[in-house]
């Protein structure tokens, strides 16, 4: 009996909303060249994105909201300024400290030895309540602004989703392992 009753509570555990974790998909964007996992199917869009390194440039956006956190991945194309990808991104991460208390800080890196990209990743608590889960990168002549938005509503500001998000971010869709 105590093994049924075990079993089924793992069951349950295994199928809840809260866990979740059987619903997340890769997502391959050739055209961004990047792949990610999303909880949810995501929609792709267009917005501009404000710079003071250049004039505004037009970002595509991927994104999925699920359990009160946007999961968003903003691609800008700077192919035409290379030698200013480095800046882009520190940019980025020194307007999202201004949003905010800045809790967590870290230089990533995705892909393996010759194929490793690195970036920056920071946690953020705005002033309005929500908290961001960020890592920006520059590759191939693209920005990528990788952001999970905890929203208040969600009511729990520490928790896994949003670093699983930016963490299954692949770069470099070529490249093989090592």
């Amino acid at each position: 009996m105590l093994k049924t009753a075990t079993a089924l509570v793992l069951f349950l555990f295994a199928i809840s909303p809260a866990n979740a974790a059987g619903a997340w998909q890769e997502y391959i964007y050739e055209e961004d060249a990047f792949a990610v996992q999303f909880p949810a199917p995501p929609t792709t869009g267009t917005e501009m994105y404000e710079t003071s390194i250049s004039e505004t440039r037009p970002a595509n956006t991927h994104s999925a909201e699920f359990d009160n956190i946007l999961f968003k991945v903003r691609v800008i194309d700077i192919n035409d300024m290379i030698d200013q990808g480095a800046n882009f991104v520190v940019e980025a991460a020194y307007n999202l400290q201004r949003m905010g208390n800045v809790v967590y800080n870290d230089f990533p890196r995705v892909g393996l030895r010759g194929n490793a990209t690195f970036g920056i990743a920071m946690v953020v608590d705005t002033e309005d309540g929500h908290r961001i889960r960020s890592s920006y990168y520059f590759e191939n002549g693209r920005l990528y602004l990788v952001e999970a938005i905890v929203t208040p509503e969600r009511g729990d500001l520490d928790q896994a989703l949003p670093s699983r998000f930016d963490q299954t971010l692949r770069l470099r869709l070529d490249a093989q392992l090592n």
